[in-house]
């Protein structure tokens, strides 16, 4: 079970990086919101935690962070491979 969350995070993850990649904030809003629902359904039914007690709250704040992490190195990645494209030598 575990591999089976770890492989969640890491789509998860890389959902919220590729939309900083291609600077879709509008899907960061969305993959987020699916993740901390995702979330949400695991702890209360896969730990029996109540969805508002202090160990789920900061739970809940870890997956946020971890999708802005995700999300800021996903814009930052696109910005350095945007940069690197737009600098191209033309053999004219």
């Amino acid at each position: 079970m575990l591999m089976v969350l770890v492989a969640g995070l890491a789509i998860w993850m890389f959902g919220c990086a590729y939309a900083g990649y291609k600077k879709r904030f509008g899907l960061f809003v969305i993959v987020t919101l699916i993740g901390m629902g995702l979330n949400t359904a695991w702890m209360w039914f896969g730990l029996e935690a109540m969805p508002l007690s202090p160990a789920a709250l900061t739970a809940h704040a870890a997956a946020l962070l971890y999708a802005f992490g995700a999300l800021g190195v996903g814009w930052l990645i696109g910005r350095i491979v945007r940069s690197f494209r737009s600098s191209k030598v033309d053999k004219t």
